[in-house]
């Protein structure tokens, strides 16, 4: 089903979980997985800068998290990139480039009343993004729903999934 699996890492351990869902996805379909990282940069008097000041230790993360599924016998790659703006545009770039057929993003890490302000990374990726993009939240949400949510692409439908549906 999928050929490219673009990951959205952002170096977090929420986003361990969505290395492990598209490492599931990669090993049934024999996909390979990109994972992308964006280096989101604030502009300021004194030139531009890091937004996250740990972001060394995040892209050692997602170093490992590339590592992680090459020892799992997937192929995989990384993706770097640097911007000023917002990370989402530059995902989708990613995912053209790459040619994938599949993001597999998290939820954002604000609070509710953010997330009503200035919407979720997942709502500005399947708006940006030029293939489906598969929404992970950050906890799991229990046993009854398993939390992901399907998006096919600007305009178009899109569905909770839970078992039995």
């Amino acid at each position: 089903m999928f050929t490219t699996i673009l990951v959205a890492s952002d170096g977090s351990d929420t986003a361990d979980r969505l290395v492990t869902v598209a490492q599931s996805l990669a090993k049934e379909d024999g996909a390979n997985v990109v994972v992308a990282h964006v280096n989101e940069l604030m502009a300021g008097r004194g030139g531009a800068h890091p937004v996250h000041p740990n972001e060394d230790l995040l892209q050692d993360k997602v170093r490992m998290q590339v590592a992680d599924l090459k020892a799992a016998g997937l192929d995989a790659e990384i993706h770097m990139q640097s911007t000023i703006g917002k990370a989402a545009k530059s995902i989708a770039k990613m995912a053209i480039e790459c040619h994938a057929d599949l993001i597999v993003a998290g939820a954002s890490r604000h609070g509710p009343l953010a997330d009503l302000v200035f919407g979720t990374a997942g709502q500005r990726m399947y708006r940006l993004a030029p293939c489906p993009v598969l929404v992970v939240p950050r906890k799991n949400p229990g046993p009854t729903h398993h939390g992901l949510r399907v998006v096919d692409g600007p305009g178009r439908s899109s569905h909770d999934s839970a078992p039995g549906e």
